[in-house]
């Protein structure tokens, strides 16, 4: 665990051994796929959906909260050994589960399925960067071809740099930005296996190109705060957001407490 906390300190991410049996795996991407019709077997829709059955097949199928949905992903994403494998690696006495997304990238290579370069945080108003983590879980095997996710090393200590996001599929113009803000820097690609995960400082900045092999490359997400982790107030829409969920154990469950 050592190695692990010294590369998520130093370059903002690290690769965690395999975790999750291949069962566990196999079971919780046929769920999620349930999911992804429209089938959900608590009888509760997910918090949102960017892809819906008869869009474009091509895009890359993003879901937020699919754990409130089915109770086969949220047992994979509430398991114990994932709450102290994560408060091991960032030395938190506390994991909460404050929010979950699956993304399911299409085979054949097209470039909808791209997801640009942005850090979590330019989406998180109500969280200060400190104290709030990502984990990627990999529910099929992640090849060089398949749009692994893609780290720029050390940028979590980098100033914000405007004009890049998520769902910007232009990561060639994007790359462009980048080099614009400095020339020096080295990208990692996140090469893991099923039942592996990683897990990246909430301001380090990612992307994913498209994945050309002829299988989906699956991925689980699970946001997670710790102890350290502090809120800020915000106004409009999203000034309730936290606060209307963080005491709901069933839409954001702690997974460890010391």
């Amino acid at each position: 665990m050592v190695e692990y906390k010294n590369e998520l300190k130093k370059n903002g991410f690290c690769i965690v051994s395999k975790l999750f049996s291949d069962q566990e795996i196999v079971s919780t991407r046929k769920a999620l796929w349930d999911v992804i019709q429209g089938k959900y077997n608590t009888g509760r829709e997910p918090e949102e959906r960017f892809w819906n059955v008869g869009d474009d097949p091509e895009n890359i199928i993003k879901i937020d909260k699919p754990h409130l949905s089915n109770n086969i992903i949220k047992k994979l994403i509430t398991s114990s050994k994932l709450g102290k494998c994560l408060a091991e690696i960032t030395k938190s006495n506390k994991i909460q589960v404050w929010h979950s997304q699956s993304v399911w990238k299409p085979p054949g290579g097209s470039k909808k399925g791209n997801a640009g370069w942005h850090r979590d945080i330019q989406y998180w108003p109500f969280w200060e960067p400190g104290g709030v983590f990502t984990a990627w879980i990999a529910l099929t095997d992640v090849h060089k071809n398949s749009g692994p996710v893609r780290f720029i090393l050390g940028s979590h200590k980098w100033s914000n740099i405007k004009g890049l996001d998520f769902f910007d599929k232009d990561i060639i113009l994007q790359n462009k930005i980048i080099h614009t803000h400095t020339k020096d820097f080295k990208i990692k690609s996140s090469i893991i296996n099923k039942g592996q995960l990683s897990i990246h400082n909430s301001g380090i900045y990612h992307s994913s190109n498209e994945n050309k092999t002829d299988k989906p490359r699956v991925g689980m997400v699970v946001h997670f705060s710790t102890d350290k982790a502090k809120t800020i107030s915000v106004a409009g829409g999203l000034s309730n957001y936290l606060e209307n969920n963080l005491n709901d154990k069933d839409i954001c469950p702690i997974i460890y407490e010391k």
